[in-house]
């Protein structure tokens, strides 16, 4: 028997590529249209649940008029340019975006003060999900062998809310502008699948 396995051993050493079971296909080869497809959903999935806390925060604390943060990222993209949209610029601009509002949201749920504390576990939720959407476009971007995102400009620190309403007005500032870039990015995204 010792000397059947040993023969076996020998065989098998002539034909390495044959002595190596099949397994599932490296996720390097995966298609890159079945990551973005993942992304689009995980996009989709948090522009739900953005509109959903927006609502509750207008609900909660009702607040006319449009809410600004100068340290939110501007949204960079409009519907005229869908047209003329690159993966590259995309992915890259999108996800410096994305990593703004995490910190936006990060430092929400820190500096918020008593009023936001209602809705703690919806900022952590959802904050929750903004990491998983980055990290899957970490990894879209990576299998695609493009250039890694890095915020414009240095990051500066935030500063605590200058009352109660000043971090309710940035909460409403900070849902809506991530509510639009998630809108645009579903968008994008759909169509730059197309090209893939």
């Amino acid at each position: 028997m010792n000397c059947v396995c040993r023969l076996v051993l020998v065989v098998l050493s002539l034909w390495p590529d044959r002595a190596v079971a099949p397994g599932p296909p490296s996720s390097s080869l995966r298609d890159p249209r079945a990551d973005l497809d993942s992304a689009v959903l995980l996009t989709r999935s948090l522009l739900a649940d953005t509109r959903q806390l927006a609502a509750q925060m207008r609900d909660k604390f009702p607040a006319d008029g449009d809410h600004n943060l100068d340290s939110l990222p501007t949204l960079a993209m409009s519907a005229g340019t869908l047209g003329s949209l690159q993966l590259p610029g995309v992915l890259t601009r999108l996800r410096v975006d994305l990593m703004s509002y995490l910190r936006h949201v990060q430092w929400l749920r820190r500096a918020g003060g008593p009023s936001l504390k209602t809705l703690e576990p919806e900022l952590g939720a959802l904050q929750a999900r903004l990491d998983r959407l980055l990290r899957r476009l970490q990894l879209l971007t990576s299998r695609l062998a493009l250039p890694q995102a890095t915020p414009d400009q240095p990051l500066v620190p935030l500063g605590p809310p200058a009352s109660a309403w000043g971090s309710i007005r940035a909460a409403h500032a900070i849902l809506g502008g991530l509510h639009l870039t998630l809108d645009w990015a579903v968008r994008g995204l759909l169509l730059l699948k197309t090209r893939l």
